[in-house]
């Protein structure tokens, strides 16, 4: 059994990107209604969006990955525009 390649993978999925982003969502969260008591899930709302419109970019569109993240983005700035924030 070698050590050094199971925590070499351990240390990888630990420091995987999604695990990051959803680390900082998490943050994100903790800081606004655990600090503050108050609900609100409009940073759920715009990384849903931002994540679903990654996902469509990439699969169904067969856009390039830093294509496909800068139309997430643009699909997170068109709801915030059109909820008026």
């Amino acid at each position: 059994m070698d050590f050094g390649v199971i925590l070499d993978n351990s240390v990888t999925a630990l420091l995987n990107a999604e695990a990051l982003y959803l680390a900082l969502a998490a943050l994100g969260l903790n800081i606004h209604f655990g600090y503050t008591g108050l609900l609100n899930f409009g940073q759920v709302g715009f990384l849903t969006v931002g994540a679903y419109g990654l996902g469509v970019g990439v699969t169904y569109l067969e856009l390039p990955f830093g294509v496909a993240v800068l139309l997430g983005l643009a699909l997170s700035v068109l709801l915030a525009l059109a909820l008026g924030i």
